[in-house]
């Protein structure tokens, strides 16, 4: 991702790997993957990609399966890493304050994310500024799926 612009949108059309750090509903992870991003999710101690499937998968534990409502087609499915993603463009995060450090630490900076989103309507100038401490593209008061539904 060369482009160091703040557009939401254009930060998306230059990406492909997104990790969501939490997320308000499944209307999220699906959107990004109807969209054509590879999506990882993280949860305390392990990582997954989510796919959207069209039959119930037997082969993953059940609390990793959502499946569709309304419109929706196909099964959201988070299958669980052995290894963490390599890189990553976008940390998506949708998580209190406190907790935000923490994941800059652990999950943007290892994977050489360049960019930290915030998923509304969670907000910071306190990770405002430690994304431009770290040299990071900061977006907040967007959201993600908002976004991706547009490209």
């Amino acid at each position: 991702m060369a482009d160091t612009s703040t557009d939401p949108k254009k930060i998306l059309q230059s990406a492909k790997r997104i990790l969501l750090v939490d997320w308000p509903d499944t209307s999220v992870p699906r959107t990004l993957l109807n969209a054509g991003f590879t999506v990882f999710g993280y949860s305390p101690g392990h990582y997954s990609q989510a796919e959207i499937v069209t039959e119930n998968p037997q082969d993953v534990d059940q609390k990793n399966i959502f499946p569709p409502g309304g419109k929706e087609k196909g099964y959201l499915v988070f299958r669980q890493l052995s290894f963490p993603p390599d890189v990553v463009d976008i940390v998506n995060i949708y998580r209190p304050e406190n907790e935000h450090a923490a994941i800059i630490t652990n999950q943007v900076l290892p994977f050489g994310a360049k960019v930290l989103w915030l998923q509304p309507p969670v907000s910071s100038a306190k990770t405002r500024s430690l994304a431009t401490e770290h040299g990071l593209i900061f977006i907040e008061g967007d959201d993600i799926a908002e976004i991706a539904g547009l490209i």
